[in-house]
Order: C-alpha cells, then sequence, then structure tokens
C-alpha cells in the first residue's frame, strides 16, 4: 500500500510522484495534479525539457479538450515512481500549457486505473491536507522499462474511456 500526502490547491488535489531526470541521473519530484477526469498523465513541455524527456522520436498528437485543440507529442517517461513504488515505464501528453496556470502536470487514468484508490482527508500531517492510499492492482515484480514499453498495449499506455478492460 502506498501513502500518499495531500495538498489542496485551488479546489484540486496535489501529490508529488517522481520521475527519472535523465539531465541529473536521478529521480526528480514533479507536482501534479490527481486527475480522475484527465484520461492521460500529462506534462508541461518545460518539464520534458528539464527532465530530459526527449521529444525526438515521439508521436506528435493533438489532443481536443474543453478549451480546444493543442499540438503536442506522445512520450514516455521511462521511470515513474508513485511513492517507494516504480511503476516502470509511464506513456503521457507533453503539452505547452499556459505559463499562467498553476497546473503544469496531471496524474491521469492511464495511471490511477491500476491502483485502488482511497482518500482520507482526515489522516493528516504537518505536510499535507490529508492522505490518498494506492494500492496496486498489479503485480508490482513485472514492470515495463522503456525499452519493452509500447505505449499502446502496455499497462500504462494510452486509455481511454470507452476501451474494454
Amino acid at each position: 500500500m502506498i501513502k500518499l500526502g495531500v495538498s489542496f490547491l485551488s479546489g484540486g488535489m496535489w501529490i508529488t510522484p517522481r520521475i527519472w531526470n535523465h539531465n541529473l541521473d536521478k529521480l526528480s519530484s514533479c507536482a501534479m495534479l490527481f486527475d480522475t477526469g484527465a484520461s492521460m498523465t500529462t506534462i508541461d513541455v518545460s518539464i520534458a525539457n528539464r527532465s530530459g524527456i526527449s521529444l525526438r522520436d515521439a508521436k506528435p498528437i493533438a489532443v481536443h479538450g474543453v478549451g480546444g485543440t493543442v499540438n503536442g507529442h506522445l512520450a514516455t517517461i521511462n521511470e515513474f515512481w508513485v511513492g517507494d513504488l516504480n511503476i516502470g515505464a509511464v506513456a503521457a501528453y507533453v503539452l505547452p500549457f499556459d505559463k499562467n496556470s498553476e497546473v503544469q502536470a496531471v496524474l491521469g487514468m492511464n495511471v490511477i486505473k491500476e491502483f485502488k484508490v482511497t482518500i482520507d482527508l482526515l489522516q493528516r500531517d504537518a505536510d499535507s491536507e490529508g492522505t490518498i492510499f494506492m494500492e496496486p492492482t498489479f503485480d508490482t515484480n513485472t514492470i515495463h522499462n522503456a525499452d519493452t514499453f509500447i505505449s499502446s498495449q502496455s499497462r500504462f499506455g494510452i486509455w481511454s474511456a470507452t476501451q474494454s478492460e
């Protein structure tokens, strides 16, 4: 069971997973909006650049949403950590976020769907306003690394609410 502190900003729940930063050759924290309404994990172009996530081989995409269509890339985060658990490679949209937006990264359903999630707003500590418990529903001993990851077929790949599980 993974225990994550949660904070609230502008009505959203925020957690801090870690991603492998190729530029620094270590894990780096990344504040992400925990968003069950988002089909995909999404990061800003600046986070991808700071983390050394290559867009050279990433697939160009157009993402359609409430605010219109945004052009970006479908990339792979090679190593993604939720708490102390390395879940392996994760597909992510890399999009240009509004520089004035508080949101620069979103944890979407392509990751969240693989966990039984419990939110406890009464369990707080000095650094959080509640706790999210995430219990993996998959075998944590079998993760896809970047070499075996296929964004259309792997566990944390592309997800849509209309696909059958």
